[in-house]
């Protein structure tokens, strides 16, 4: 294993030497200034060829190594480390791609779009959702994402389960093993599903979606229109971050999950599945896809950030902790005048922005402190707005904080102080 390693560190110090030459072979400047800083030693009868020299070096090294090496990679691969030691090198030259140092080709690209295929694409798999009678209700796509002894978690949507009694997961030679619903989280659209099995299964890793940017590029994994195409990849990029959207059919966005946009196919079959960045992240699982004669390539993804929180709550309690649900049904003022209009409200002379509290939810966040009829103007540090504005800014709150809420009743201005964000449940 020691020489494996020197082995590593001398194809690393190479690309150090020549500028990622051997792994991005078109494209880039090559310099070996810093060799040449120092010059060759001379006498008076003979001179040193330091390039012939490092050749000769590097050559008889490969050769005295390269079968020993070749022998310990298939055994790091029984052995599930080679993985491991493959990503962390992709990891570190994106950094260095990030950093402006190494110029990308074409063919270094595909070299990891094909190891995300060999390897964490492995960790996408089917789901089979089943009713009372054993028949399939809806199939759909899931991420082994932890393995604990024997036992592997498995994410998805929670539309892709919903209603079902009994569960499988699918593997793409065709077998199937039982599955057991943890929980859901309905709002952000999550569950959780955990299977057992002494075989060993790839797990994904979440990467950090907080760092992804516009245009990076992403590829999707998962089953569109089901197992028939199981394991499809598709490549696109990042199109728009922090997308809002009302899932929940309430007429108003949802203020939690700021959607990743991106252009990788999906289609029905793909709910659930992975969105990889180059490195073999798991940075999202597809969710949402737009759909329409006008509309073409805008497909949305949770960002890993918010899976990640979600289904450790999950794993723990049953359900989500992080979401928390205010409980209120209500209408912008800013936007819908026609609604008051209509319903001979009259607003206090001057106002043009906050929610107008239609109802109040039971069992909810604001039951006890909230009526039919308040205006709400604050909520915890946000100003009321506008809708699509508040959404993004209450985002940051988490169940169990402290809040406090300024409305207008009755024409009186008041402050309602701590009140406990609660989850949805």
């Amino acid at each position: 294993m020691k020489k494996f390693f020197i082995f590593i560190s001398i194809l690393l110090l190479n690309v150090l030497l020549v500028g990622c030459s051997s792994l991005f072979p078109s494209g880039v400047n090559t310099t070996r200034e810093f060799l040449t800083r120092t010059p060759a030693i001379t006498t008076t009868n003979f001179s040193i060829d330091e390039e012939k020299v490092i050749s000769d070096l590097y050559k008889k090294i490969y050769d005295s190594l390269y079968d020993e090496v070749k022998q310990q990679v298939i055994d790091d691969i029984a052995e599930e480390r080679f993985e491991q030691l493959y990503s962390s090198v992709i990891v570190t030259l994106l950094e260095e791609i990030d950093a402006g140092n190494i110029n990308v080709s074409a063919a270094s690209v595909i070299d990891m779009i094909l190891a995300i295929e060999a390897n964490q694409a492995n960790s996408v798999l089917g789901v089979r959702n089943l009713n009372q009678n054993n028949v399939v209700q809806a199939v759909g796509s899931g991420v082994i994402y932890k393995k604990d002894g024997n036992r592997y978690y498995v994410l998805t949507n929670n539309h892709v389960v919903e209603d079902g009694t009994s569960f499988t997961v699918a593997f793409e030679d065709g077998k199937e093993i039982v599955a057991t619903l943890r929980g859901v989280d309905e709002l952000v659209d999550l569950a959780v599903l955990y299977f057992e099995s002494s075989d060993s299964f790839p797990v994904a890793k979440f990467g950090d979606s907080s760092k992804i940017k516009k245009g990076e590029l992403v590829i999707a994994v998962g089953h569109p229109s089901g197992f028939d195409y199981f394991g499809s990849m598709t490549m696109g990029i990042i199109s728009g971050l922090n997308r809002y959207f009302d899932i929940d059919n309430d007429d108003v966005k949802d203020m939690f999950v700021g959607y990743i946009q991106h252009d990788a196919a999906i289609n029905s079959g793909n709910s659930g599945g992975a969105l990889f960045n180059l490195a073999g992240e798991l940075i999202g699982v597809n969710v949402i896809k737009l759909t329409s004669v006008d509309i073409e390539g805008m497909g949305f993804a949770i960002p890993s950030n918010l899976v990640s929180a979600i289904v450790n709550d999950i794993e723990l309690y049953g359900y989500s902790i992080q979401k928390p649900v205010l409980g209120i049904r209500f209408v912008d003022i800013k936007s819908n005048e026609a609604y008051f209009i209509t319903n001979n409200i009259i607003l206090p002379e001057g106002l043009t922005e906050g929610f107008y509290i239609i109802e109040v939810e039971v069992g909810k966040t604001m039951e006890d402190y909230l009526l039919p009829g308040d205006i709400v103007i604050q909520i915890g540090s946000v100003v009321i707005g506008s809708t699509t504005q508040f959404v993004e800014e209450f985002s940051v709150y988490r169940v169990g904080d402290l809040i406090d809420v300024v409305v207008i009743r009755n024409g009186e201005t008041i402050e309602i102080k701590d009140i406990e964000l609660k989850a949805a449940k």
